[in-house]
């Protein structure tokens, strides 16, 4: 079966770059309280500086085009509501790995669809996409010991 494809703005991918690097950061900040283990929290927080730097980035540039940035307020109270129901579940070290690892693969998956999808494949959406596929593939690498 054949469709058409959509073609995505710079715009767009540079607003679904936002939102999929923010809820990465609700997700961490409200798993942290949970995490006993130093070496973990560190390889979180490198993921968290990361999120942070990239969602700034997509921010400015989306600013620099005259749109206005919205916050997810409902994923963000979803996403502290699933970290505090896994906190009072006692997650263990392999199930978090396993949370934050889905959440990369799904970020790296977003991200090759927009470039698949983006209007030119060019600029600074494009640029943001192909960054955080490495990024997250490094997450992932990092995340695996803890498995």
């Amino acid at each position: 079966m054949q469709g058409t494809v959509k073609t995505i703005s710079e715009a767009l991918a540079l607003e679904a770059i936002y939102k999929n690097v923010k809820m990465g950061v609700d997700g961490i900040i409200n798993l942290l309280p949970y995490v006993r283990e130093s070496n973990l929290r560190s390889a979180m927080t490198l993921q968290l500086d990361g999120y942070e730097k990239y969602a700034a980035i997509a921010r400015a540039s989306l600013e620099g085009e005259g749109a206005v940035v919205k916050d997810a307020l409902g994923e963000r109270l979803v996403a502290k509501m699933g970290a505090a129901w896994r906190g009072m579940l006692g997650i263990t070290r392999t199930e978090l790995a396993k949370t934050l690892i889905e959440g990369s693969n799904a970020c790296i998956t977003e991200m090759t669809f927009l470039l698949n999808h983006m209007e030119k494949g060019k600029g600074e959406g494009a640029r943001l996409a192909r960054e955080l596929i490495l990024f997250e593939a490094q997450n992932v690498e990092a995340l695996k010991k803890y498995l």
